[in-house]
């Protein structure tokens, strides 16, 4: 089990049976992560940046990929305000590998608009949802992990881990059941930035040991296939004008293996989205 290389499959079933109890229920999450729990450089910072940063990152992303890009991106922009102050094709650039670029776009702008605040963010769950990019977990992130307030913070692998212990019959429950169940759990969890990081590994842990509960989440979406997706056709547009610079449509119809009209449309997105600007017949990375 790569993800927990100590915990050997006996000991790891007996994870699969957690006591329905709050309190039980956050002492057993907790023992669990104690004796088993990952490390990542983003869990050891209370640095908002640092904690926004992997955020984004890590949305959709596997954290070995993240591992490397988060400490490539702060060697070359260790503050918000030098990542405000960064070009956005440079940034894009470093970007490749981690997929859904207006991810980094979003996190270009939030940096922009960080500036409102002295290049920080605040501590204040309407202020940080105004901002670009934020959505209710990644403020929560902000709020439970750089200032260690109370916050309801729900991601895919505690949506697993609720869902698994306290829905385990049910059928598209919604997220407000799920945030009430943390709310719940949260005067048992002591430390809230410790106590999200434990839920977090527990549904890693489960995401080897059963089906996936998420699909009993009102919400859930199975990922589309990438392969000939109009995702799969911007992430190669961005790729090309990165790699080549400013290009004429037409240049671009010979560097791509889709039809004109895809490459239009996914043009057309890129450039509403703010990813790509036009300049006349050119088409180049916003910068």
């Amino acid at each position: 089990m790569k993800d927990f290389p100590l915990l050997d499959e006996a000991v790891a079933a007996s994870y699969l049976e957690p006591p329905t109890s709050h309190q039980a229920f956050a002492s057993f999450v907790l023992d669990f992560y104690d004796h088993y729990g990952r490390t990542f450089p983003w869990r050891k910072t209370d640095d908002v940046y640092r904690v926004l940063l992997s955020e984004m990152m890590l949305q959709q992303t596997q954290t070995g990929r993240v591992l490397e890009k988060y400490q490539e991106f702060l060697s070359l922009w260790p503050t918000l305000e030098d990542l405000a102050l960064a070009p956005f094709d440079q940034l894009l650039d470093h970007w490749r590998g981690l997929g859904y670029n207006r991810r980094a776009l979003n996190l270009k702008k939030c940096a922009q608009a960080s500036g409102a605040y002295g290049y920080t963010l605040p501590c204040d769950e309407k202020a940080l949802l105004a901002l670009p990019g934020i959505g209710p977990s990644t403020a929560a992130a902000i709020i439970a992990f750089s200032y260690h307030k109370p916050a309801i913070y729900l991601e895919t692998n505690i949506r697993r881990v609720l869902l698994f212990a306290f829905h385990p019959q049910e059928e598209g429950v919604e997220d407000r059941v799920l945030r009430d169940d943390l709310r719940q759990l949260l005067p048992f969890a002591e430390d809230g930035k410790r106590w999200y990081y434990a839920l977090m590994d527990y549904g890693v842990l489960l995401k080897h040991l059963v089906p996936n509960p998420n699909a009993r989440s009102k919400g859930y979406h199975r990922q589309s296939r990438f392969e000939g997706s109009n995702r799969q056709v911007r992430g190669m547009l961005v790729h090309a004008l990165s790699e080549s610079g400013a290009r004429e449509v037409e240049t671009l119809y010979g560097m791509l293996p889709f039809e004109p009209e895809r490459i239009d449309k996914a043009l057309s997105d890129l450039v509403r989205d703010g990813l790509v600007s036009r300049l006349g017949r050119l088409y180049r990375i916003s910068r």
